[in-house]
């Protein structure tokens, strides 16, 4: 019996379908179908996460100075990590009242509960990672950001499991490489995009088990290559060397803009998904998962809906970050380490279990709007209860919520700690300050900051050869000041470890602002959108006449016939990319 349903999404009024599978999973976990779209609902969840922005701000318990992912208009109190985790502390409580919406008395008990400053772990400020959140058990690492077990690494967002490592994106396993976006198992790799298992490579995107190239694409277990072409040992060696003696930031914008151009001449995979590991998916960036649905950054999961970055879910809907493991989860974002039948709720973790509507709870099962408690039990509003009691109350607030329009929805718009520009959705969807408060957002005024630059961009030696450490006491003005979408912080200055980095690679002094060189790595990846296309194999037009056509060079199914196969896609169709379908894509570059 088919009994999906198109739904009008409440928020944006657009159409949306709810499908079989959607409604079975909402009667397996007894709540209602949303009326938000799947777009609206993600970008309402990652309201609630913040990532990089940092702030000093005094301890709302001492009075101590401390880094913050929390300003000072902050609506509760903040605790250091050390204070909140002592526990040297009394969650508030409330008794529930049925006369008062459900979320006015969740706002009111957030508004009283401390919060840590930071989302991370002690034992990563203890071994000297002082500037980082949503990150844990690293060590000497400074700026990361949602990372874990990294060694001396900077200025990085989604870095895990890698060493000595710079201006990183979604890598894993590298060490040793700097400015590079979805790339893993590498060493000395250098502005690269997608490559694996790769040593000694510069410039390169979609390479793997490749060793001494420069400027390649879509290469599979090559050495001594130059933009894709084979060269000996001897004439690749002596090439590099010119290359990289003077390796100007002029020098470093033309190769980009060269890499760029010679991507196009390639077939893209209509997305980023590995086949033979990840079949039955329809999403982007999904390895080893099978049974995915519209899902994004998609690790070892299965069976599971509408999610994004999401590590070993099981039957999970509408999760974002991160799981490892997650089963049965809803509605939820930083919620993960043994999480099972978690809804609506955000930064639960580990060990939680049968909680509704929480936030920042740990160690604990069978809890209902509760914030901040560890190894508890039954509790509502933070007030325990007997078993009986908490159930038969539960059932009641239920009844009040869905009678309101409250009960089956996330926490509203309202109620999150941060702006829009503060927290991760202006990230993936990026918006100006008009457009966010045409929206009912809030938006965050960039604090002042009490610094004179120092040094002009343009003032900057072009070769590090010629930097000394009195770069160090110098206060840099980013090349975009302020006047860009990236969050610019204006101005910046360079660390003694960062500076022995470029020293080593001879890397020239960067003229952006780490928010920015963030910011312009991020716009590299795909959105995380769908659009409906077909594979361009054989069927390929351009108005460009510059524009070099691909020619196949394999025989494929379709012959010389235009093929056939639909798909979704992140590519959307305005975009330049020849994008193949994964038969075309494999005939020819694998």
């Amino acid at each position: 019996m088919n009994l999906e349903a198109t739904k009008t999404c409440q928020n944006c009024r657009s159409a949306f379908i709810i499908e079989d599978e959607d409604l079975q999973f909402y009667k397996k976990i007894e709540v209602p179908p949303p009326t938000f779209c799947p777009e609206c609902r993600l970008k309402r969840r990652m309201l609630w996460r913040n990532e990089r922005l940092l702030h000093k701000r005094k301890s709302s318990l001492s009075g101590e100075e401390m880094i913050s992912q929390f300003s000072d208009v902050a609506p509760f109190p903040v605790y250091s990590p050390k204070e909140y985790f002592s526990r040297m502390w009394t969650p508030p409580e409330l008794e529930y009242s049925s006369e008062r919406s459900f979320f006015d008395q969740f706002h009111e008990l957030l508004g009283k509960t401390p919060q840590c400053a930071l989302l991370t772990d002690l034992e990563s400020l203890e071994h000297g990672s002082i500037y980082q959140n949503g990150a844990s058990r690293n060590k000497q690492c400074y700026m990361v950001s949602a990372s874990g077990d990294n060694e001396d690494c900077m200025y990085s967002n989604n870095l895990d499991y890698s060493k000595f490592s710079l201006d990183s994106l979604w890598c894993r396993r590298v060490e040793f490489s700097y400015d590079n976006i979805d790339s893993l198992d590498s060493n000395k790799l250098f502005f690269s995009q997608e490559c694996e298992q790769c040593v000694d490579c510069w410039f390169s995107y979609n390479c793997k088990n490749c060793i001494n190239c420069f400027g390649c694409v879509g290469l599979r277990n090559k050495s001594y290559c130059l933009w894709n072409t084979q060269l000996s040992k001897e004439e690749y060696e002596k090439e590099i060397k010119t290359i990289l003696a003077d390796l100007i930031p002029e020098k470093i914008s033309y190769f980009r803009s060269k890499l760029e151009q010679l991507t196009l001449l390639f077939p893209y995979k209509y997305m980023h998904i590995d086949f033979v590991s990840s079949a039955t998916c329809t999403g982007d960036y999904i390895v080893n998962s099978k049974n995915i649905f519209r899902g994004f950054t998609i690790h070892e999961s299965q069976d599971s809906r509408y999610c994004s970055k999401l590590i070993a879910g099981k039957e999970c809907f509408d999760m974002t970050d991160w799981g490892d493991p997650a089963e049965l989860c809803y509605e939820c974002i930083t919620v993960g380490k043994s999480a099972y039948k978690v809804l609506f709720s955000n930064n639960c973790w580990p060990e939680c279990r049968e909680i509704s509507y929480c936030d920042s709870c740990s160690n604990s099962h069978h809890l209902f709007g509760c914030v901040g408690l560890k190894d508890a039990s039954f509790c509502i509003l933070n007030k325990k209860y007997s078993e009986d009691e908490y159930y038969k109350i539960t059932g009641n607030i239920i009844k009040d919520m869905t009678r309101r329009g409250e009960y089956g929805e996330f926490f509203p718009k309202e109620l999150s700690p941060f702006s829009y520009n503060e927290a991760i959705v202006q990230e993936y969807f990026p918006c100006n300050k008009e457009e966010a408060e045409s929206r009912g957002y809030m938006w965050a005024i960039p604090e002042e900051r009490d610094y004179k630059v120092t040094k002009k961009p343009e003032d900057l030696p072009g070769n590090i050869k010629d930097v000394d450490g009195g770069i160090l006491n110098e206060v840099i003005e980013c090349a975009h000041v302020g006047k860009c979408n990236h969050g610019c912080s204006t101005a910046f200055k360079i660390i003694k470890e960062e500076l022995a980095f470029y020293k080593r690679f001879g890397l020239p002094i960067p003229r952006l602002c780490f928010n920015c060189r963030h910011g312009e790595r991020f716009a590299k990846r795909n959105p995380m959108k769908l659009w409906h296309r077909k594979c361009m194999c054989g069927q390929l037009k351009t108005e460009d006449k510059k524009q070099k056509m691909y020619q196949n060079t394999a025989i494929h199914k379709h012959g010389d016939k235009p093929c056939l196969n639909e798909f979704e896609t992140s590519y959307s169709p305005d975009r330049k990319e020849i994008v193949y379908c994964e038969q075309c894509y494999q005939a020819e570059v694998i």
